[in-house]
């Protein structure tokens, strides 16, 4: 299975708490809706010990607007407002959160790499609010949807929260799908316990989980069929990973280009593939490129310490990192140039690159 999906907790996961004061929007409730304060917030109180105080040991949630209809049939008093517009200015009045560090980047990542996204929060606030909240931080365009347990009627930990979403995108739980949270009773056990993949935030966390994704990932386009003498010497296998942003005019493998595309493995089962696949040990990683994924590519030639490995970058020799380059035989380097091809140098496409023996003082 190659899914790619990835959850969220919402609040002190990608938004972080600066202040949250409910009783601020019971008061702005009765004020500009209700009157008769000392009575709403009895009915508050009432409401809370009614359908709220046991949500952690039930799972069930009640959401806002069920709220609101209590508040209308008890004081007999309607709306002036629909319940949606009520819900989105109470929810306004009553907080105020900043985006984690390193929020953005992370879901840019993830984004960039083809991952469906989505939100699952507990909130008593439905999704409609929720939506509009993380427009306003400019990062509703990443995900493909946002859930909130207001709508569907279960908090985490309930297995039946977490299935609702992936109903959603039409699959059944499984290792391979992701759920970040910052909560080790709902966010971490809960997803476990459903058949998800979870990952705590910890301190600074979105940032290294971005770097976890990095290193544990390869984006692969294709392995050659047959062996390949025009790729490095000898007969050798070609990885052509996903992901180029040089564009180069004529390129022999546009498809390589986006980075969404391509199978999603990790280092270990394309190590693993690799070895049972290359019985003379000789590789050729071409692209795409691939320095693009040089954190999981590092560790692939630790998991293939002992093969010939020829690298194709359209960078300089310069550009690749040490950990790469000392465990290469050769590297192809420089960008494809179409006002320049040659057939005449071997193994480069074009007069400007190079093919460097890395091993020849050895």
């Amino acid at each position: 299975m190659n899914d790619k999906i990835v959850l969220f907790d919402l609040f002190d996961t990608l938004l972080i708490k600066v202040w949250f004061d409910y009783d601020k929007a019971l008061n702005y409730l009765s004020d500009k809706y209700f009157g008769c304060k000392d009575e709403m917030l009895r009915l508050a109180k009432e409401y809370r010990e009614k359908y709220m105080l046991n949500r952690n040991e039930t799972h069930l949630e009640t959401s806002f607007c069920e709220q609101l209809k209590y508040y209308e049939n008890h004081l007999g008093i309607k709306l002036s407002k629909s319940y949606s517009e009520v819900e989105w200015e109470t929810f306004s009045i009553c907080r105020q959160e900043k985006i984690a560090d390193g929020a953005k980047e992370l879901l840019t990542y993830l984004k960039e790499h083809g991952y469906k996204l989505a939100v699952l929060s507990n909130s008593i606030f439905s999704s409609a609010t929720l939506k509009k909240y993380l427009d306003n931080f400019g990062l509703l365009s990443f995900f493909d949807d946002v859930i909130s347990s207001a709508d569907i009627g279960y908090r985490k930990p309930s297995p039946k929260a977490f299935n609702a979403v992936l109903e959603k995108f039409g699959i059944k739980a499984n290792r391979n799908v992701y759920f970040i949270g910052n909560k080790t009773d709902k966010d971490y056990d809960g997803a476990k316990a459903a058949g998800l993949t979870p990952i705590l935030v910890t301190d600074q966390p979105l940032l290294e989980i971005k770097n976890f994704f990095e290193r544990t990932y390869l984006y692969v386009n294709s392995i050659s069929t047959r062996e390949s003498l025009v790729d490095g010497p000898g007969l050798r296998t070609v990885i052509y990973f996903q992901g180029c942003k040089r564009a180069c005019t004529d390129c022999h493998n546009p498809s390589t280009w986006t980075l969404s595309e391509g199978k999603r493995y990790t280092v270990k089962e394309l190590a693993n593939i690799i070895r049972k696949k290359v019985t003379n040990k000789k590789i050729t990683l071409s692209g795409g490129e691939p320095l693009l994924q040089a954190s999981a590519i590092t560790n692939l030639l630790e998991e293939l310490a002992d093969f010939d490995i020829c690298l194709y970058t359209g960078g300089l020799l310069d550009d690749i990192p040490q950990a790469i380059k000392k465990r290469l035989h050769y590297a192809k380097v420089g960008a494809f140039d179409n006002t320049c091809k040659s057939t005449v140098k071997p193994f480069v496409g074009s007069k400007n690159q190079e093919f460097i023996n890395l091993r020849s003082e050895e």
